[in-house]
């Protein structure tokens, strides 16, 4: 359970229900950090806390609102009089495929993922989104045999399953968008002209010393040196 401290304890409180039971929370809280302010602790459906992940996903109904909504626990933040429920796995069913056996266009994916076809065009799996795809572009873009488009639009897909967990039609988007970016990666993109110099190096540990210092820094002496290297992009 994560400690209470004297900032969130000075707050105000409001009342959040975790299954059906009212808690007193910090306003400014997550929905993770609320949970854990309640007395609980994760076992799993939480990893790194950032949005990253997508661990988390989470199902909520507002007051007055008769419409459950979607969201990731650890960017979402607390409403008084919210309802909250944790999704942390939502089974979908993943394809087996050979992808050195398919090709550079998107003609693949709807026999390897044939629910595709079932899609009825409700957008909820975008609506659904916590990062804001439009996933269902991406589906009409494979519709149209344009994996390059899927894949770019899709590329911050953390695969929570949120999309599956509200589609209609029961299709899995993120595991279709994924063997859209992985054609996209091994047949369409082109290798950076350096990239084979540099994994040689990494091979040659031309940088464990760098990354052995990152590794010990803390946490100060990073954001010191992420706002070194952000004011350094603006200089080039």
């Amino acid at each position: 359970m994560t400690a209470k401290n004297d900032k969130t304890d000075k707050e105000r409180q409001i009342p959040v229900f975790f299954y059906g039971k009212e808690y007193q929370v910090p306003e400014s809280c997550t929905i993770i950090q609320a949970y854990e302010y309640s007395g609980h602790q994760y076992t799993r459906g939480c990893g790194c806390r950032a949005g990253a992940c997508g661990a988390c996903g989470a199902l909520f109904l507002l007051p007055g609102s008769g419409s459950i909504k979607t969201g990731l626990a650890c960017q979402t933040q607390v409403v008084a009089g919210m309802l909250v429920i944790q999704i942390p796995y939502y089974p979908t069913m993943k394809a087996d495929y050979d992808l050195t056996a398919l090709s550079a266009d998107a003609s693949h994916i709807a026999p390897v993922y044939p629910k595709l076809l079932s899609c009825m065009g409700c957008n909820t799996c975008t609506k659904t989104c916590p990062q804001e795809i439009d996933v269902m572009g991406c589906m009409s873009a494979i519709y149209r045999k344009d994996v390059e488009t899927a894949a770019e639009q899709s590329m911050s897909c953390v695969m929570c399953g949120l999309c599956a967990a509200r589609c209609p039609a029961d299709i899995s988007p993120y595991h279709i968008m994924l063997l859209a970016r992985r054609i996209y990666g091994k047949f369409v993109l082109k290798s950076y002209r350096y990239l084979s110099k540099r994994l040689a190096q990494i091979q040659a540990g031309d940088f464990d010393k760098d990354l052995d210092a990152l590794m010990t820094s803390d946490i100060a002496e990073l954001r010191e040196l992420y706002k070194k290297q952000q004011a350094d992009k603006q200089i080039i």
